[in-house]
């Protein structure tokens, strides 16, 4: 567990984050590509957007993602996915969850050609997509996972996520939409990544506002707890500013903390 700290500078207030171009990392599914702009050539960090899993994509980056973005003038790619969202009944869990698998894969295998070094791949994900990442982080070597198959990531950042969805307390648009108006309880657990967290898992770095007006800060706390308990020690960020502390808290999160934690997986 780490305290928090006012943010850092950031690079995007004074130069825009400007992406080498798109990929097609599955079919029909894009991705803006950005490559280190400086510190060498360390990993690859794939984010994942907001929306509740109905709405948003990748153009919000800088509204929500500035730190991870930053990581480009450490060394570090990015690769920031468009995935499928829920609409209509169709797209529902878990499907997103295996497009963001596939970001995984392209990374490994095509990335090279693209100028990405995958020795160390991070996911990393807002709201929704901190949802994703921990579903991610947490399901790759669990057997029953809704991740499927795809290789593993080196670490997992998740931020405003919804993590246990059998919470009370929980969003329960995000809950209809995703999983369908008559979830079963089984695949309410399947999405609560909570529930596939073990002592094989990535390490990962937990992000939440102390007054989060739509995900409850539980939410992000028994996260942390359940993987802390697995014998992971992930880090968690409360962010308690006064100016930054509601569902995006990475204008006051503890960048320094952050940037400690990704050269610790990039040895």
């Amino acid at each position: 567990m780490v305290p928090s700290a006012t943010t850092q500078a950031s690079r995007s207030a004074a130069t825009p984050f400007i992406s080498a171009g798109t990929v097609e990392y599955s079919p029909g599914l894009i991705g803006d590509l950005y490559l280190p702009q400086s510190g060498g050539n360390r990993g690859v960090i794939v984010l994942v957007h907001a929306g509740g899993f109905y709405t948003g994509s990748r153009h919000e980056v800088a509204a929500y993602a500035t730190p991870v973005m930053d990581q480009i003038d450490r060394g570090f790619a990015v690769l920031n996915i468009d995935y499928r969202l829920t609409s209509g009944g169709r797209n529902q869990f878990p499907a997103a969850v295996a497009d963001v698998s596939a970001a995984i894969d392209w990374t490994r295998t095509a990335g090279p050609n693209y100028g990405v070094n995958p020795a160390t791949v991070i996911v990393a994900g807002h709201s929704a997509g901190g949802t994703l990442a921990a579903l991610i982080g947490l399901g790759a070597n669990n057997p029953g996972s809704p991740r499927g198959t795809t290789s593993p990531v080196d670490g997992w950042i998740a931020i405003s996520g919804i993590y246990d969805l059998r919470a009370a307390g929980v969003p329960q648009l995000q809950q209809r939409l995703w999983l369908g108006q008559n979830a079963s309880a089984e695949a309410i657990e399947a999405a609560s990544a909570v529930t596939l967290a073990d002592a094989g898992d990535a390490p990962g770095y937990i992000v939440h506002g102390v007054q989060d007006p739509i995900v409850p800060v539980d939410q992000g706390f028994g996260l942390f707890v359940t993987t802390w308990l697995t014998g992971k020690n992930p880090w968690l960020d409360l962010v308690s500013s006064s100016d930054c502390n509601g569902h995006v808290p990475t204008c006051a999160m503890n960048t320094g903390y952050l940037n400690i934690w990704i050269d610790q997986l990039a040895r």
